[in-house]
């Protein structure tokens, strides 16, 4: 099984594509993995709570986690989590995180273990924009990407464990009047669609 997962909507965004993405793939067939779509809250403690739950429940073969990021024009595979929370906006709790640690104790980073150069070849093959990014902020997309690796690895677990920036959609910017990049909804789920098929090929 891959344990496919997205966002609720947070801030000023009453969508989320990865919600979207995640209740779409929900049951599909990639190989001989079925996806386990699964929406994650935006909040400090709940979001790593809900993961090491499921990862007890379903043990799954692979964990895609899928955000959202405003301002990015291209998907990104985002190469290392880092053990900090500094919140530019507070989470759908209220809580604004300065400066704080993952998980207290832990190390500094660590990268996903999804084989990101594979996916980066079949995304631009399939003409799908996308990089590899060395930065996945310091929001909850972040958070739940280390969490998740501290779970894996401190479970002694070979899960691989990977994070996949979507730019906002292109209803998003259409609604909202600005000027930002965007990337049609189709396209994004296109991409997800790909990144599975990489995945559970190997």
């Amino acid at each position: 099984m891959i344990l496919l997962t997205g966002f609720e909507p947070f801030g000023t965004h009453k969508v989320n594509p990865s919600e979207e993405i995640a209740r779409a793939l929900d049951g599909r067939r990639f190989g001989e993995h079925v996806v386990r779509g699964v929406v994650l809250p935006v909040h400090h403690r709940e979001a790593a709570a809900q993961m090491a739950a499921l990862l007890q429940a379903i043990d799954p073969a692979a964990i895609l986690h899928v955000g959202l990021a405003e301002g990015r024009a291209r998907i990104a595979l985002e190469r290392v989590a880092l053990n900090v929370m500094d919140y530019a906006i507070a989470d759908n709790a209220g809580y604004r995180a300065l400066d704080e640690a993952c998980v207290a104790g832990g190390p500094p980073a660590y990268f996903a273990t999804l084989p990101l150069r594979d996916v980066l070849a079949a995304l631009t093959a399939d003409g799908v924009p996308a990089y590899i990014s060395s930065t996945a902020g310091t929001y909850l997309c972040n958070q739940t990407l280390y969490a998740t690796l501290h779970l894996v690895s401190c479970a002694g677990r070979t899960t691989r464990v990977g994070f996949v920036h979507l730019p906002l959609s292109a209803g998003m910017v259409a609604a909202a009047g600005v000027e930002l990049p965007s990337m049609d909804a189709p396209l994004m789920q296109r991409a997800i669609e790909t990144v599975l098929r990489v995945v559970a090929a190997t």
